[in-house]
């Protein structure tokens, strides 16, 4: 599982990326993440709002920082 989490590096960009790991890990499931920040990768999705959750090439998530548990229901969506 490839997991990038959109938008400059704020707050809400890191703990987007935090509440991912730990999803992830409680999930018992591997995944490398990738910061992307630089403004023609993130504009090559389509977002306006910040931060942005992609896994394996699907946009799952934009403008929200989600809980652990949000982001362990959609990733339990995408399998």
């Amino acid at each position: 599982m490839h997991v990038k989490v959109l938008g400059p590096m704020t707050k809400s960009v890191e703990l987007l990326l935090q509440n991912t790991a730990i999803a992830l890990k409680k999930l018992k499931l591997h995944a490398t993440f990738e910061r992307v920040s630089e403004f023609r990768k993130v504009a090559s999705y389509g977002i306006a709002t910040f931060p942005a959750l992609v896994i394996d090439e699907k946009l799952v998530a934009v403008g929200s920082v989600l809980n652990v548990d949000e982001v362990e229901a959609l990733i339990r969506g995408l399998h």
